[in-house]
């Protein structure tokens, strides 16, 4: 049975044998903090899946050295302070690959990172719920014969962390966020995908078959400035309909039915002999559409509508009069349509005798008062 490569005792094994050979006379020690311990368990979970060690800056490798000194690691991989970058190929891939591990307070992100693929892949750690600091630092045993002793190096490790369930589920935690988005579909004895791992597989082939974004330009006109609010000819404002209350609204006088519900008709005006006198004053003579006091054809008159105008100085037909609604309809040549009634007479003097607008007669077959005793009305002009 094959043995799974980020099991705890294989994590351990290949951490011990990645720490460098401690040189003779050197006191310090080889494992000092716990960010440092990280970026070596992020190293060795990479080694462990058949990453190969080409260097620690892209822009300058050391696959030669790193070569010769695996799985050791050479003595400058941890020369940074809270940063720790690797540099790793895999026969499986033609791109180079990027794990940079930084500190941020009590927190780590290791970040992933494929060369020319510019996808970045991260996972944020809690360095205290991993790691412990009592069992740091770490250094390798020396025998008396100045030769190093790795025997006890891996349960020595094993302290560092918190238990050995903690280590793997920080293993799982960089291969479901890093590996399996870096490098999906990887292939090693003992190595099995979980649930997580497909579904990050499959986001990494949606990812690398979407078609890159186009740029939004953005519109160097100024856009048309809109009236607050739009009114919309195509979208009436809805009729809000009366709020009911204790007391309602008073019925007040709509004259232009604004307030009419749809599809009933107008209110037809009141038919008074009186009640629309003055109106046609409101147009100005010659404009209005049937001017009484300039009838005819043309622009600015017409002829005289059925019931008689209604301005100021109504015409014999206007019901005031007797005219059509009002008299008996019949013709009087004395009184012709359109003709208008002078109280006073020509020369503005009083006339004896004479008819009565309306086509009437006094008593006496004169006007106002009738006869030739009486005070005559005025005169047809």
């Amino acid at each position: 049975m094959s043995i799974n490569p980020l099991s705890s005792s294989a994590i351990l094994q290949q951490m011990a044998d990645a720490l460098p050979t401690h040189p003779q006379g050197d006191t310090t020690s080889d494992l000092s903090s716990s960010h440092e311990a990280l970026a070596l368990f992020s190293h060795t979970c990479m080694a462990s899946l058949g990453f190969r060690l080409l260097g620690f800056d892209e822009d300058k490798l050391e696959e030669a050295q790193c070569h010769e000194l695996a799985p050791r690691l050479p003595p400058n991989w941890n020369a940074s302070f809270n940063t720790y970058a690797f540099v790793y190929a895999h026969q499986q891939s033609a791109l180079r690959f990027v794990i940079r591990t930084d500190r941020m307070g009590g927190k780590a992100e290791i970040r992933g990172l494929g060369i020319n693929d510019e996808r970045i892949t991260r996972v944020e750690v809690t360095i205290k719920d991993f790691i412990s600091n009592a069992a740091l630092p770490v250094r390798i045993t020396i025998n008396g014969d100045g030769v190093e002793d790795r025997s006890n190096l891996p349960q020595t490790l094993q302290n560092v962390f918190i238990s050995g369930n903690r280590i793997e589920d920080l293993a799982s935690l960089i291969k479901i966020n890093i590996v399996q988005k870096l490098l999906p579909s990887l292939q090693k004895e003992g190595y099995e995908e979980s649930a997580d791992d497909r579904a990050a597989r499959e986001d990494a082939d949606e990812a690398g078959r979407r078609p890159p974004r186009q740029p939004v330009i953005p519109d160097p006109l100024p856009q048309p400035a809109q009236p607050y609010p739009y009114n919309d000819p195509l979208n009436p404002p809805p009729r809000n309909p009366v709020p009911a209350g204790d007391f309602p609204p008073p019925g007040f006088e709509d004259p232009y039915d604004i307030n009419r519900p749809a599809g009933i008709p107008l209110r037809q005006p009141a038919r008074s002999p009186f009640g629309n006198i003055g109106a046609d004053d409101l147009h100005p003579p010659g404009l209005g559409p049937h001017d009484p006091l300039r009838p005819g054809l043309g622009i600015g008159g017409g002829l005289p509508r059925p019931g008689g105008g209604q301005g100021m100085h109504p015409t014999f037909d206007d019901p005031l009069f007797g005219g059509p609604g009002g008299g008996n309809g019949e013709f009087d040549p004395q009184v012709p349509p359109g003709a208008r009634y002078d109280p006073l007479g020509p020369g503005g003097l009083p006339r004896l005798g004479g008819r009565r607008p309306g086509g009437g007669s006094g008593p006496f077959g004169g006007g106002f008062g009738g006869g030739f005793g009486g005070f005559g009305g005025g005169d047809i002009i």
